[in-house]
């Protein structure tokens, strides 16, 4: 049985986006056979063990990696900038603890997953005589200036993350040693895979697409239902309330919407921006009625709110894939979204609708306008609800790990 070792920073099967992409690599490779040992945080470890102990895995070993009290008490906050200063002194602490891991149990394979940081590096690079995988991996994405209104005074903040991310390219011990030990480097946008171009220590042939978006085992029991229209017509928006998600672009969109649209938008989700909600009702002078914001619901309830949606508007501003779009698509969602970064290959034009940014109130009006050709023509609605289903469903974890390890492992 070959071994793996696993750097899975963000893991848990109770959560999505990063936490999910680290259980499902943990899990996915344990049940492929391998002899899989986890580095993870504390955070989401006695769940972890609780699942593993359900699944039977005997094969899956999950090692916390301890920080001081203070900082696992008080940096471990996915929802405060503070996080990332936890995950820097999380992968100085891993790589030792991976060194002391490789010393005793000889790994075949060490794969870094999560985070999915490229500019971050791994912290795997220490180890020798095993082959080393990092990624699938983002981060070379970047906010547009067209965009700078929506973040307002945290533009400075994105300024200064494309400053960081040149610093990084060129100063980042982390990064340049995992560049240099890496046997494959997997990317998930066009944007990842130029940056990591641009890098002295990039190594033709060695780098390869993959997006970190798929469908974990709970949604193959999924059916596709096709959905008859209604009175209401149900737009769901799931995401972290912070600027680079666009909650605010999208409500500019509503504005431009006629009057004839009956629509209810959803919100689901929390983070720094919430209270912000109904400013921005009152700013685009918007139908508080038609707006419910349901803030942090279990996970299990956000797929209640799939079900029950008609199509799902997801217009980051800057982000690396888009899991939140892929499960929709699971429940037969047509998606409305950018034509930028990981959405470009995950939503398809046959699946929704993918809008090019243009200028700042331009690219609201195409919103509105794919949300009123969405509304308006159930007949393609339908079509993209069944292509996005079909997508989905062949975008499983399984499916996504088969690959991965019968190329690079």
């Amino acid at each position: 049985m070959r071994r793996v070792l696993l750097s899975a920073y963000a893991c848990s099967p109770y959560k999505g986006s990063e936490y999910c992409v680290g259980w499902s690599w943990a899990v996915g490779l344990s049940k492929k056979g391998f002899e899989v040992w986890c580095m993870t945080n504390t955070e989401d470890y006695k769940d972890c063990e609780k699942e593993k102990q359900e699944l039977k895995l005997d094969n899956l070993h999950f090692i916390p990696v301890k920080l001081p009290v203070v900082a696992d008490k008080y940096w471990l906050n996915n929802s405060r900038k503070v996080i990332y200063a936890h995950y820097y002194l999380w992968k100085k602490k891993a790589s030792n603890v991976a060194v002391a891991l490789h010393e005793k149990y000889n790994f075949d394979i060490a794969h870094h997953v999560s985070y999915g940081s490229f500019q971050q590096g791994s912290s795997l690079y220490k180890l020798n005589n095993c082959k080393i995988i990092f990624g699938p991996v983002g981060g070379g994405q970047m906010s547009l200036p067209i965009f700078k209104p929506y973040f307002g005074s945290s533009w400075g903040t994105e300024i200064m993350r494309k400053y960081m991310s040149e610093f990084l390219m060129k100063y980042n011990t982390s990064l340049s040693e995992t560049l240099k030990r890496a046997d494959v480097v997997l990317t998930v946008n066009e944007e990842t895979e130029t940056l990591l171009k641009t890098s002295k220590y990039y190594k033709a042939g060695h780098d390869f697409s993959v997006s970190d978006s798929a469908l974990p085992k709970q949604f193959e029991k999924n059916q596709f239902k096709a959905k008859e229209s209604t009175e209401e017509f149900r737009i769901l928006w799931v995401g972290r309330l912070i600027p680079r998600r666009g909650l605010e672009l999208s409500l500019k969109a509503l504005s431009f919407l006629p009057e004839y649209v009956k629509y209810k938008l959803i919100i689901v989700g929390d983070g720094d921006q919430a209270g912000k909600i109904p400013s921005w009702i009152n700013k685009y002078e918007l139908d508080a009625s038609k707006i419910q914001h349901m803030g942090w619901i279990p996970y299990s309830q956000v797929h209640e709110e799939y079900e029950n949606a008609d199509i799902m508007l997801f217009c980051p501003l800057r982000d690396t894939a888009g899991l939140q779009a892929t499960e929709a698509m699971g429940f037969g969602l047509p998606i409305i979204t950018m034509n930028i970064s990981g959405m470009r290959t995950i939503v398809t034009e046959d699946c929704g609708i993918k809008i090019t940014p243009t200028t700042t109130d331009g690219t609201a009006e195409d919103i509105a306008g794919a949300i009123e050709h969405m509304y308006s023509n159930p007949d393609f609605r339908k079509k993209a609800a069944e292509h996005a289903y079909k997508r989905a469903m062949a975008n499983t974890w399984a499916n996504k790990i088969d690959l991965v390890t019968d190329q690079f492992y």
